[in-house]
C-alpha cells in the first residue's frame, strides 16, 4: 500500500509540474518577443480567450480540464487539449524516471532534464524558438550529471563537438544557398544533448534527428521552402538513445 501511495504522490507531483511547465510554455514565447508577461512575478493564470483570472479549483491539472468538459468556465471557449496532454506526460515521465532510478539525486537531474525537453518540444513546435533560459541551465546541468554518474571529459567534448558540428554545417549552408538552415538555438540544444549523452552519442543523435525530419517532410508533404523546427527531432532522438540504453 506504500508503494503505491509514493507512486500516486510522484505522478500527481509530476502532474503539478506540468501544469505550471504549461505556464512557462504559454508565457515564455510572449516575454520573449516583447509582451508584457512577467515570468518572475506572474500574475494569476487567466483564460487566454477572456482573460479571466482563473479559481484554484480551475486550475487542477487534468481533473478541472475533464470536469469543465474541456471548456473555459467564463467564456464557454474551448481549453487546447495541450494542457492535459502535457500534465499527463509529466506525469507519466515522473513515475518512469523514479521508477528506473529510484528515489535518488540522478533521479532529480533527469527529471530536471526530462521537464527542460518537454517544454522546448513544445515551444519549438509551436513558435519555432528554443530559449537560451531553458538550454543552457540544461548544459550546465548536464555537466554536472556527467560529472557525478558518467565521464566529465566526454560531456566538455560532446558538448564543443555538438555546437560546433552544427555551427559548422549552418554556415556551410549559408556560403552555399544564402538561406539560414537552422537557428542558434539548436547549436546550444546540441550541446546541451552533449553533454547529457557524451560525444560518443553524438553521431547517432544528429543520424536519428535527421532521418526523423527528413521522413516528417516527406510525409507531412512540407514545402521545401517551409521551415520547421529541428529541436523537436534532437529530443526525440534523445528519448531514444536513453530509452535503448537503458
Amino acid at each position: 500500500m506504500i508503494n503505491y501511495l509514493n507512486w500516486l504522490v510522484v505522478f500527481f507531483l509530476g502532474l503539478s509540474i506540468g501544469s505550471f511547465l504549461n505556464v512557462i510554455i504559454y508565457r515564455l514565447p510572449l516575454a520573449i518577443k516583447g509582451e508584457d508577461i512577467s515570468l518572475i512575478h506572474p500574475n494569476r493564470s487567466f483564460c487566454p480567450a477572456c482573460k479571466h483570472q482563473l479559481s484554484w479549483y480551475d486550475l487542477i491539472p487534468v481533473f478541472s480540464y475533464a470536469i469543465q468538459y474541456a471548456k473555459c468556465r467564463y467564456c464557454q471557449a474551448n481549453i487546447a487539449k495541450q494542457y492535459p496532454i502535457i500534465e499527463l506526460t509529466a506525469g507519466i515521465l515522473s513515475v518512469l524516471i523514479v521508477y528506473q532510478w529510484g528515489f535518488t539525486l540522478q533521479s532529480v537531474y533527469l527529471l530536471a532534464l526530462a521537464y527542460g525537453l518537454l517544454t522546448l518540444f513544445v515551444i519549438d513546435v509551436m513558435h519555432q524558438l528554443l530559449p537560451d533560459i531553458i538550454t543552457l541551465p540544461l548544459l550546465w546541468l548536464g555537466l554536472l550529471y556527467s560529472i557525478s554518474y558518467k565521464e566529465a571529459e566526454s560531456a566538455i567534448i560532446g558538448a564543443i563537438v555538438g555546437y560546433l558540428f552544427l555551427w559548422g554545417i549552418y554556415w556551410g549552408f549559408k556560403l552555399i544557398r544564402n538561406k539560414e538552415g537552422m537557428g542558434y538555438g539548436d547549436f546550444k540544444l546540441t550541446a546541451a544533448l552533449g553533454a547529457w549523452l557524451g560525444w560518443q552519442a553524438l553521431d547517432q543523435l544528429l543520424l536519428i534527428s535527421s532521418i526523423l525530419s527528413i521522413a516528417f517532410v516527406l510525409l507531412s508533404k512540407q514545402s521545401k521552402h517551409k521551415k520547421i523546427a529541428f529541436g523537436p527531432f534532437l529530443i526525440l532522438a534523445t528519448v531514444f538513445i536513453i530509452i535503448t540504453n537503458h
